[in-house]
């Protein structure tokens, strides 16, 4: 595939302007940001080779980045470690980081990644909290789940914006009582604050790599979900790309937008 034909459009979302790909590159460049989260659609082909070229482009102007990835649970993280440094198998990898029962897409969509990654010894860094944890989490009290592992002793509520966000996201919850939509909730809030802490402790370790972040829309759509809270950890604010759906209504809810 031409690259040239990957991405149809890519807009400035502050501006509206529409930019080329190449000036889209330069602008996350310039702006020193430690991190940049790339939103999909999951199974979106154009969105995950839109990824792959903007991970390339990076790499051409700093070999110092990794890759951090949605779809891989934190305790996935070792054999991540051992794949890049060509101790194990891909099979074995994508076997012992239980792809298949956790997360399940094409590998096909996400295997350029870890291939580039493996070939230029770049990390890859799991990001999301163990499913399990994240179904007890629902009937734990806030300050309980501010004692797990895999929380921040700073673990912030909902506000009103994300709440608001939240029931969007979810068609309105109408068929939920107020039980219910609260505990799916407080599943929503420790997914994003168990990936932002994840991201954040890394770029703690390691000041001088800048992180790709690949990631449901969802996630990172208004900065309401992850992108905020690596903020308020790190003081990084990241620059935040996003599958286009309406540009009118996608203007000021990230940095860039692109579109097929």
């Amino acid at each position: 595939m031409l690259l040239g034909l990957i991405a149809q459009c890519v807009f400035d979302l502050h501006t509206g302007d529409r930019l080329e790909f190449d000036t889209l590159i330069k602008r996350i460049i310039s702006s020193k940001s430690r991190v940049v989260y790339l939103g999909e659609i999951h199974t979106n082909k154009g969105i995950h080779d839109f990824q792959m070229r903007v991970i390339k482009a990076l790499y051409e102007h700093d070999t110092s980045l990794a890759i951090a990835y949605e779809m891989f649970q934190q305790p996935a993280q070792r054999y991540l470690d051992d794949y890049v440094q060509g101790g194990i198998h891909e099979i074995v990898m994508l076997y012992k980081a239980r792809w298949h029962e956790t997360w399940k897409y094409d590998i096909g969509l996400y295997r350029e990644t870890w291939l580039f990654a493996r070939r230029h010894k770049l990390p890859l860094l799991a990001l999301n909290v163990p499913d399990n944890f994240r179904k007890k989490a629902r009937d734990m009290s806030w300050d309980k789940l501010r004692k797990t592992p895999y929380l921040p002793k700073d673990l912030q509520e909902p506000d009103s914006a994300y709440i608001e966000q939240f029931k969007t996201m979810m068609g309105g919850h109408t068929h939920f009582d107020e039980k219910t939509l609260r505990r799916f909730l407080k599943a929503m809030v420790v997914w994003d604050e168990g990936m932002a802490y994840a991201l954040a402790k890394y770029m703690k370790r390691e000041p001088k790599r800048r992180v790709v972040v690949l990631v449901g829309s969802g996630h990172v759509y208004n900065r309401l979900g992850i992108p905020n809270r690596v903020e308020r950890m790190t003081g990084d604010r990241g620059i935040v790309v996003i599958p286009l759906n309406n540009l009118k209504e996608d203007l000021g809810k990230a940095d860039f937008g692109v579109c097929w």
